[in-house]
């Protein structure tokens, strides 16, 4: 077994019950989603989405950083839990870097 050290791991969940008005009809909502960005550059993605239906997705693949902006360099994905193969895909996510306030250099 190969460990690798963990650089950031992000987490998302969301739950909630909703209700038709009408009928009076009750489901639930799930929602999560982990990321994992190892210090090698590789990540690997989790996603869940449960409304209607059952959404399930694994991705893997290169991260870096650009200009305040994380670039995920999709290679592999898993479209169910239950996939045994890694399908090879060429994609990739862009997310916009927050910058957090420095709070311990703020005076009162």
């Amino acid at each position: 077994m190969v460990s690798q050290e963990i650089q950031a791991e992000y987490v998302y969940k969301k739950e909630k019950t909703k209700q038709k008005s009408e009928s009076g009809t009750k489901w639930n909502y799930v929602d999560s989603d982990s990321l994992v960005l190892y210090e090698n550059g590789t990540f690997h993605r989790t996603k869940f989405y449960n409304y209607h239906e059952i959404i399930y997705s694994e991705l893997k693949g290169e991260w870096k950083i650009q200009n305040d902006t994380l670039l995920l360099n999709i290679k592999l994905e898993k479209e169910s839990k239950s996939d045994k193969k890694w399908t090879e895909i060429n994609s990739t996510i862009i997310y916009r870097i927050k910058k957090k306030e420095n709070k311990t250099n703020k005076r009162i």
